[in-house]
């Protein structure tokens, strides 16, 4: 698995027709990817072009970009099973003409889950990327959320994993930060109340990123959604 010799003047040449803004770090994430391509994600699809190929690099110029596009928060399509509202009548004593209520909050709180993740990124990267930090949006790295270019000589570049929870790494993420060397950070656990912001691990950036600090975006940010 390797990458085009000229990936980079692809990439620049991609990106510089989507968004001229991102094309410095898109082509600095092609450059770690050309060198580690071990780490880049695979396109979905039968005819999805291979890894490192002149397609490949002008498709994820596209994820790249569109991983940075708003987001809302929205509920579960799915039909709810009936037989939830039946045990939260008989066991847990929900009155019968609050069920309904029950069945919709809850699958607002669903939504409102589904995107605490997404939002957590955004937040981070409007911290992180102006100190050099690249957000890797659109899934380009396996297990990695931010990438770091090595910063002097003879150094390495930082690979960071971000969680919402303590709790909520998939095993097959685990299986591919084995091994390597992607620093893990989450921001709140499963077990006990409290944020963990103290133990980010980038000195830089520590001190400047909080839980009010991230409430306040959030709440700018959905805001800015509802406005729309």
């Amino acid at each position: 698995m390797t990458f085009a010799k000229n990936s980079e003047a692809i990439a620049k040449r991609a990106m510089s027709e989507i968004k001229p803004t991102l094309t410095k770090s898109f082509v600095a994430l092609i450059r770690f990817l050309s060198d580690f391509p071990e780490c880049a994600s695979a396109l979905r699809g039968k005819e999805a072009s291979p890894i490192g190929s002149e397609d490949y690099i002008v498709a994820v110029a596209k994820n790249f970009t569109n991983g940075r596009d708003p987001k809302r928060p929205t509920p579960p399509e799915t039909v709810p099973d009936e037989m939830v509202s039946f045990v939260l009548e008989h066991y847990f004593d929900v009155p019968a003409e609050s069920l309904d209520r029950a069945k919709h909050e809850h699958a607002l709180s669903m939504g409102a889950e589904g995107i605490v993740g997404d939002l957590l990124e955004r937040y981070l990267a409007s911290v992180l990327e102006p100190r050099g930090w690249i957000w890797c949006s659109g899934s380009l790295v396996k297990a990695v959320d931010f990438v770091l270019p090595p910063t002097k000589p003879k150094t390495e570049w930082r690979l960071l994993q971000v969680k919402n929870r303590d709790n909520s790494e998939n095993s097959s993420s685990s299986a591919i930060r084995k091994g390597t060397n992607i620093e893990k950070w989450h921001r709140t656990f499963s077990k006990k109340k409290g944020d963990n912001w103290s133990t980010f691990p980038d000195e830089i950036t520590k001190g400047k990123l909080s839980e009010d600090d991230f409430r306040a975006f959030v709440e700018n940010y959905l805001r800015a959604l509802k406005a729309k």
